[in-house]
């Protein structure tokens, strides 16, 4: 009986073992630098804390085609924020507190996608107004209502990105009454700085977490009726990915709150600015802070 009860339990003893194996994980990122540096970090410390082998899914083009993969099975972890999870992905009112916005969000992953998400990493990238600093048109305005009274109107600068969201060019025309003095240009980023510095775009939608923003040559004009929702940024993984490597989530949620507006800004001008590549800045920053 003893032999018999040995030939019993040893299975049991291998498949449990298994669920705490070498993870093997697909780690995913969206077309931008911002999404790829959080994914390459999340990537290294999963590798050093677990040596994890991981696949790394970076430049994908937008959040519907990762949230497929994660809900057909077809990826494990990758950066999402909160007002894409509020307006796209979970088609849900937005929630001020930040404790209740992640309960609603784990709860739609849930429901959605057998999914959930970490704790905020720290920061949030909403859409932010800029001028030039030196610009006397601008000398007494200091939010976009106020930019709004212009019987002359401005000339606007946007990317393709913020023309097409749901919060975005429609929603600020419509609840600001911005008048436009000429067509909005559509042009990437890099562009649209170079535009506003040459004098040929008055006022230019960014992210707050553009690394340009610290330069004193630009200032931010208040988005003072609160068009823009918070966006904050977290990590959403595969519960089925959690079950079958359980050390995967304790390392995940290390992350929360180890972002700050100035640090994610100090990243994201090492890779746009300095041109530096993902993997070297998510080293430095991982040995600086003693987190990996």
């Amino acid at each position: 009986m003893l032999k018999r009860r040995a030939l019993l339990v040893a299975p049991g003893l291998s498949f449990f073992s298994g669920c705490n194996s070498t993870p093997k994980l697909k780690i995913g990122a969206k077309d931008n630098i911002e999404s790829n540096l959080i994914s390459e970090i999340v990537s290294q410390l999963l590798e050093k804390k677990l040596q994890a082998r991981l696949e790394r899914r970076f430049g994908v083009p937008g959040s519907a085609v990762l949230y497929q993969s994660l809900q057909s099975g077809d990826m494990d972890v990758y950066p999402e924020y909160s007002r894409i999870a509020f307006k796209v992905l979970l088609k849900l009112v937005d929630q001020l507190d930040d404790t209740l916005m992640l309960d609603v969000m784990q709860k739609g992953f849930e429901a959605q996608a057998q999914a959930s998400c970490t704790p905020f990493l720290g920061f949030q990238n909403t859409h932010t107004a800029v001028v030039r600093a030196d610009d006397f048109n601008f000398a007494n305005i200091s939010n976009l209502s106020q930019a709004a009274e212009s019987k002359t109107g401005w000339r606007l600068g946007c990317t393709s990105d913020f023309a097409q969201s749901a919060e975005g060019y429609n929603e600020l025309k419509f609840r600001y009454k911005i008048q436009e003095s000429a067509g909005t240009r559509l042009e990437p980023i890099n562009q649209l700085y170079f535009g506003l510095r040459e004098n040929r775009i008055d006022i230019l939608i960014t992210g707050s977490t553009d690394p340009r923003l610290s330069d004193s040559r630009y200032r931010i004009l208040e988005d003072d009726q609160r068009v823009f929702s918070p966006n904050r940024c977290t990590l959403v993984y595969s519960k089925a990915a959690v079950l079958k490597y359980p050390s995967i989530l304790p390392v995940l949620q290390s992350l929360g709150g180890k972002f700050d507006q100035a640090t994610i800004q100090q990243l994201n001008g090492e890779v746009e600015i300095n041109k530096r590549g993902f993997a070297e800045v998510a080293t430095e920053w991982l040995t600086k802070t003693g987190i990996a």
